[in-house]
């Protein structure tokens, strides 16, 4: 692996762990950490992470248009004798595009967060909340194969929930996180249930294995059908298209960045 190479693995690792970072520290830190301190750490780490995605993007304009692809892999997660899937980030232009526009606009949101909340009790958890949203995010854009796809796609639901229902004194809030959990569910779901297809037939959840094999999905027309409805339930309730878009005007019960990041 060339130099350059390594360079954009390693700012795509620093990329989703810096505000994951925040997140630790904030938790951790508790009462001993200041309200304004969580907010300029949460602030920090995805200015840290929108540093890291440039640093990547232009290691990455040294390559060809044809070697642009990173993938990276930190361990194993699953492993049985006919497939494996990994912890794996993929950083090509893509991604990188993906990694610019949620670091650089969640750490814009973030810091104008500071001022927003400032006054609310509850600022330390706003902030590791926010945090993990954009860790999240940065998970769901980076993933290499349909695993951790879905795990950023859930943790992305998950943070959601948290901060649409942040006020937890207002019921309007809790139903509102509510909804945006069960729906958001039935997307994650649907999602589960093609990759449970992809690995019935393909024995991989690695986007370029399962890339490979189109043409063998291809020739069964229900199968194929049926993946794609899966992903595209998925995206549907994610992105709050017709018919599961109901769940986001309800989601400005939370604290206005908090719509804004959404």
């Amino acid at each position: 692996m060339s130099a350059s190479s390594h360079v954009i693995a390693a700012a795509a690792w620093v990329c989703l762990l810096a505000p994951l970072a925040a997140v630790l520290a904030i938790a951790l830190g508790g009462n001993r950490l200041s309200r304004r301190a969580a907010g300029y750490l949460a602030t920090g780490s995805t200015a840290v992470s929108f540093v890291a995605a440039v640093t990547a993007l232009v290691a990455t304009l040294g390559h060809t248009a044809g070697d642009r692809s990173r993938v990276t892999t930190a361990f194993g997660l699953i492993e049985t004798r006919a497939f494996r899937i990994n912890l794996a980030l993929l950083a090509d232009p893509l991604a990188l595009v993906m990694m610019l526009v949620v670091s650089g606009v969640g750490s814009l949101i973030i810091a104008y967060s500071i001022g927003y909340m400032k006054g609310e009790d509850e600022e330390r958890r706003y902030f590791a909340y926010i945090a993990f949203f954009v860790f999240s995010m940065l998970l769901l854009v980076e993933a290499a194969n349909f695993f951790v796809l879905l795990a950023g796609w859930g943790l992305v639901g998950l943070s959601s929930y948290l901060l649409i229902g942040f006020w937890q004194e207002r019921p309007s809030a809790i139903a509102a996180a509510k909804k945006a959990f069960i729906i958001n569910a039935v997307g994650d779901a649907a999602m589960a249930l093609a990759l449970f297809l992809l690995i019935q037939h393909t024995h991989t959840l690695d986007f370029g294995g399962v890339f490979a094999q189109a043409g063998v999905l291809g020739q069964n027309s229900w199968l194929i059908n049926l993946v794609a409805a899966g992903l595209l339930v998925g995206a549907l309730a994610k992105s709050a298209q017709i018919p599961l878009h109901t769940w986001l005007p309800d989601a400005m019960e939370g604290p206005t960045p908090v719509s804004a990041l959404i």
